[in-house]
């Protein structure tokens, strides 16, 4: 079975110093606002980037990567240093290995589990009040990034293919999931649960 959602996200958070976007002013009390603009969903909200804001390059506490996991992960970052073309034909240059991510893999393994119980063929990025963006910022991912600068998030979905080149692959027959598999984002992480219906991948990146 050889199943993905034919649309990708593709979400915009604005930097905000102290509710001011332009002023470049210091921080309140050690926190930033970054305000949140999803098109999407139609989605608009805010969340505060501590000063003490770290990148976990490693999973978190209570939290594991897979030998699956892992070698997918490795996979995705062998495909960006060679850069490739998608089926669209559009063309795309070598970009940087992602940087595991410890809040985005606690973010797609959430939610690959979701997708796994719920045994969904639908493959929905949203789930109630549940969207990628929300997950990713829930699950701790919170940086600020530099003023006026458009911190990205990203998610892809697919099911039922366990091996990773055949998972790239489609991913590379659509040409969002496609152009996200190239994003110039730093950050990412990969996440897979088992289901009725097979391997549940979730593939969450961020960055600017």
């Amino acid at each position: 079975m050889r199943l993905l959602l034919p649309a990708l996200l593709l979400s915009l958070g604005l930097l905000a110093s102290c509710g001011n976007t332009s002023s470049g002013s210091a921080p309140l009390d050690g926190f930033s606002t970054v305000y949140v603009t999803d098109p999407d969903f139609g989605d608009t909200f805010e969340y505060r980037s501590p000063d003490s804001f770290t990148y976990a390059p490693g999973p978190l506490a209570g939290d594991s990567v897979s030998t699956a996991e892992t070698a997918m992960f490795t996979a995705i970052n062998a495909e960006r240093l060679r850069g490739g073309t998608c089926s669209d034909g559009q063309s795309f240059p070598p970009v940087p290995a992602l940087q595991f991510e410890g809040h985005l893999h606690k973010s797609a393994s959430g939610y690959a589990g979701v997708l796994a119980v719920s045994g969904s063929a639908a493959l929905p990025h949203k789930t109630g009040d549940s969207t990628p963006v929300r997950r990713m910022i829930a699950a701790g991912f919170v940086p600020a990034p530099p003023n006026r600068a458009v911190l990205r998030f990203e998610e892809s979905l697919a099911m039922g293919m366990t091996d990773p080149a055949a998972v790239i692959a489609a991913w590379k027959t659509s040409s969002r999931h496609c152009a996200a598999l190239f994003s110039t984002v730093s950050h990412g992480a990969v996440a897979r649960a088992d289901g009725q219906l097979g391997a549940y991948w979730v593939l969450n990146t961020a960055g600017w």
